[in-house]
């Protein structure tokens, strides 16, 4: 019985050991083989045709490897297809609307705003001002632009030039698109954002209110010394056109911006515009609205800033429109307050404007663009949603939580607000201005105990962390800038997987009419006393209405809503069909014929696995029993046979 069972253990599918052999199965496989080429070299009568076919094979099978390859190569490169579509909605997000005086700081405040700043921009308003004469002071003192008080029915037009800000940090391409314009708004020079205050209380910069001290005494020298630049500029003396000096305007603009980022917030805050007395009407949808429909912040560049619908504040309903045209959009008419500005300093008259996504920090010095007296501006808006694929396509976008945009993003700290590219690429650049140059750029907010620079508590001191001032921290900041322009630093800031931006057109009209201009006198002279000066020259400081009114309308031209997707455009079902052509094409490979490969593998490893059970046992078998069992199996044999 034990005999016929080892006999029968060396079976396989009804064939014997003699006739189980890996080279009988390969030859069996190769005459029925799916590949033709296998099959031509098994039949070759000749061995030139055996070569000829064996060749031919090899070569096919390359071509076959490299175009597989590059199928695959295709699929790990991620591509990625762009869709485009229009959807009609009947309630569509009105976007956040910020506006910021052009000027950031008021003539009559200047003795509040420091001994540095006012011996940078000259004295407190002159009496000449006080007698009717309008004009704005030079840096330096000197006034400029003295023309008698215009009456109060002349209008005249402002020719808006881009706005004076004084460029401090980098400047970051934006997401947001500012509303294409032909007319008489332009963007202002890049410039590094200020450091704001949050909506409804006082601005958490960490910072104490400070007074000038001694310690400033060089940049106080320095400052004086701009101002006396720019007044030789404004004076006629000639301009420096020597290629690569810094213009003396620059330079002036540039002291004054490091000036005024190093006041304390609350002091920018309190010299400079006020919403309540720039805005004379304000309507949404037709519906009242005020300052308190507003949320304020201070930036570095324009001063006071104030964004209608910002999201920021979770106790108020985010406007909606439901109907397109601007008497269903914001309309804002307001008074600049001109005769506050101050020469040198202000080149531009009007009102700074960035739309944007609510819940997003606004850097309208880089994104903004400007709006001039003496019109209405009419600003018809179009939403573009754009959806990217996240890593690992092209675009390697994230969405951030709000508590892990504050690990990349200090404005989202300070501000609780949403992650966005350009919140990111700025605090990066104070991250290592903070880790090389052993202090903060004033532009931004730089304390430790923010969580984007909290893993450099342990290389520096906080309580030692002051603004850069001198000018070995200057320079240092001045290298950081380079670097970071041309892309030098760790900046790891990827793009938003979700993006909303607000494109648009811009058109103009001259405001207000003649027709219109007494009943808006009437209206302006029952506002308020602010309101009342302009028309008739209240303490006898009177102003032409034309150069200090603007209005200013935001809307949709229509409810469409644009989409731009991305979608994978190489999945794996294109992948295996690619493949299945390759492989089809030069060695006619198929589906079933690979399943017949992999059962002559299978066969391969059964008959190995067999063999190595085989000799397992004969080894733990006695020999007199082996001999026996031989014998047994050898006699058998002879029986069949």
């Amino acid at each position: 019985m034990s005999s016929l069972e080892d006999q029968d253990f060396f079976k396989m599918d009804g064939k014997d050991d003699r006739q189980d052999t890996v080279e009988s199965m390969a030859l069996a496989w190769a005459s029925n083989s799916p590949v033709n080429g296998v099959q031509n070299i098994i039949r070759s009568s000749s061995r030139i045709r055996a070569i000829f076919w064996t060749l031919l094979l090899f070569g096919c099978l390359g071509i076959m490897i490299e175009q597989c390859a590059e199928v695959i190569g295709k699929y790990y490169s991620y591509p990625v297809d762009t869709k485009l579509s229009f959807t009609h909605e009947k309630k569509v997000k009105f976007p956040a609307v910020t506006i910021c005086n052009v000027n950031p700081i008021k003539k009559s405040m200047l003795a509040r705003a420091g001994t540095d700043i006012k011996a940078l921009l000259g004295p407190a308003p002159s009496e000449n001002e006080d007698a009717g004469i309008v004009g704005t002071s030079a840096p330096g003192g000197s006034a400029t632009a003295q023309v008698p008080a215009p009456s109060a029915g002349t209008a005249s037009s402002a020719t808006p030039t881009p706005s004076a800000g004084a460029p401090s940090g980098p400047s970051v391409a934006s997401g947001t698109t500012a509303p294409s314009t032909g007319a008489p708004a332009g963007p202002a020079p890049s410039a590094a954002p200020g450091t704001t205050a949050p909506p409804g209380s006082p601005p958490p910069m960490g910072r104490k209110k400070r007074a000038v001290t001694d310690t400033t005494s060089t940049t106080a020298a320095s400052a004086t010394a701009a101002s006396n630049t720019t007044n030789s500029t404004s004076s006629g003396s000639p301009r420096s056109k020597v290629p690569g000096q810094k213009n003396a305007r620059f330079q002036f603009r540039e002291q004054f911006g490091h000036l005024w980022a190093n006041l304390d917030p609350e002091t920018r805050i309190d010299v400079g515009h006020d919403l309540d007395t720039m805005i004379i009407s304000c309507t949404y949808n037709g519906q009242v609205c005020s300052a308190d429909n507003f949320t304020s912040f201070n930036n570095h560049v324009f001063g006071n800033c104030f964004t209608f619908n910002s999201g920021w504040d979770s106790t108020q309903t985010i406007a909606t429109s439901s109907q397109p045209g601007p008497l269903y959009g914001l309309s804002i008419e307001m008074y600049i307050e001109q005769d506050e500005y101050i020469g040198d300093l202000t080149e531009s008259a009007g009102v700074r404007v960035q739309i944007h996504p609510q819940n997003i920090m606004s850097f309208p010095e880089d994104q903004g663009f400007n709006i001039p007296p003496a019109f209405l501006t009419s600003i018809a808006l179009k939403r573009l949603e754009i959806t990217r694929q996240p890593h690992p396509y092209p675009s390697k976008c994230v969405n951030f939580t709000r508590e892990q945009a504050k690990e990349r993003s200090v404005f989202s700290s300070v501000y609780n607000v949403d992650y966005s590219v350009t919140s990111c690429l700025k605090s990066c650049y104070q991250y290592y201005v903070i880790k090389d140059c052993k202090c903060g750029d004033p532009s931004y907010p730089f304390e430790l105990k923010y969580e984007a620079f909290q893993n450099l508590s342990g290389s520096i001191n906080a309580t030692n962390l002051k603004p850069c001032s001198n000018e070995t921290q200057e320079e240092c900041v001045e290298d950081i800038k380079l670097q970071f322009s041309r892309d030098e630093l760790s900046c790891d800031c990827p793009l938003s997987c979700t993006d909303i931006e607000y494109k648009g057109g811009s058109s103009f009209a001259n405001w207000p009419s003649q027709q219109y201009e007494q009943s808006l006198y009437q209206t302006l002279g029952a506002e308020g006393t602010h309101l009342n000066n302009i028309i008739f020259g209240g303490g006898g400081k009177a102003a032409a209405p034309s150069e200090n009114l603007l209005k200013l309308e935001v809307y949709f031209d229509e409810l469409n809503l644009q989409k731009v997707s991305e979608f994978e455009s190489y999945d794996v079902f294109s992948l295996l069909a690619d493949l299945g052509g390759q492989v089809g094409l030069w060695v006619g490979l198929s589906v079933i014929a690979l399943f017949e490969v992999v059962e002559l593998l299978f066969d391969v490893l059964k008959l190995a696995f067999y063999k190595c059970v085989a000799i397992s046992k004969s080894k733990k078998r006695p020999h007199s029993r082996q001999i026996k069992m031989q014998c047994t199996v050898s006699e058998t044999k002879e029986d069949v046979l």
